[in-house]
């Protein structure tokens, strides 16, 4: 193999196959048309807090890749945007909905992605800019639709070690994460939108780093309304749906 060749196979091995969990049900057509959440044009900003030792702090404004304990230079918002995909660029991810992250009130932190919506299952990219690029290390939002509580199911995906990071977890060559979902219960979360009634689905990533978890809120309106995510290292960051 020429050195070419090796570049890009090293490449897709790092940055495509990365992001696809095993399982998760992709269709092939009417990629977008048949959402009925997470439809085109739809916005949804979400309160961002995170814990450390029961301390609270916020991505910084001034540099995203940090903490801050300031509120004057906290963001603390993050907004999930559904995009129609522009004519000739293609998606990011193939097949999924194009959905655009983004910081507020400073709109210059951005990061594209995709989800996947249709009749059998609702799965999630994580916003992955600054310190959240940590999440990539937790379970994804997802959900298998039309399942009872006590429904269990599981998955795994294979990382790079681009995403390792000592605060969060590091590692070397590729990280294998095994995936284990079970909806737990129901729950009615309180919200700026109401009170909503919500399935709560526990899940947990492990690998050989230590085991991180994700406790998520899906509501049948509004989709995801609440994730409760903590990392490996018992970091905790949680994204409430406020408007």
């Amino acid at each position: 193999m020429n050195i070419k060749l090796l570049f890009i196979s090293l490449f897709f091995s790092t940055f495509v196959i990365s992001q696809q969990y095993d399982n998760v049900f992709i269709e092939k057509s009417k990629v977008d048309k048949n959402n009925k959440i997470y439809q085109i044009k739809n916005i949804y900003n979400f309160d961002v807090e995170i814990k450390i030792d029961n301390k609270n702090y916020y991505l910084s404004k001034i540099n995203i890749d940090s903490l801050t304990t300031s509120t004057n230079d906290a963001i603390k918002n993050i907004a999930l945007e559904v995009l129609k995909p522009k004519l000739f660029e293609g998606r990011t991810n193939k097949n999924q909905t194009e959905i655009n992250y983004y910081s507020i009130p400073n709109l210059m932190f951005k990061t594209s992605t995709g989800l996947v919506e249709n009749n059998q299952n609702i799965w999630i990219h994580p916003p992955r800019f600054g310190f959240l690029r940590s999440l990539e290390t937790c379970p994804f939002p997802y959900i298998i639709l039309n399942k009872p509580i006590g429904y269990k199911w599981n998955d795994t995906m294979s990382i790079g070690n681009h995403w390792s990071d000592k605060r969060w977890g590091a590692w070397e060559n590729r990280l294998l994460l095994k995936y284990d979902y079970e909806i737990i219960g129901e729950e009615i979360i309180k919200t700026p939108l109401g009170n909503l009634k919500s399935l709560k689905v526990y899940s947990s990533a492990t690998s050989e780093i230590g085991k991180s978890i994700l406790i998520s809120y899906f509501n049948e309106t509004y989709g995801f309304i609440k994730l409760e995510y903590t990392l490996f290292n018992g970091i905790k960051i949680d994204f409430n749906l406020i408007k």
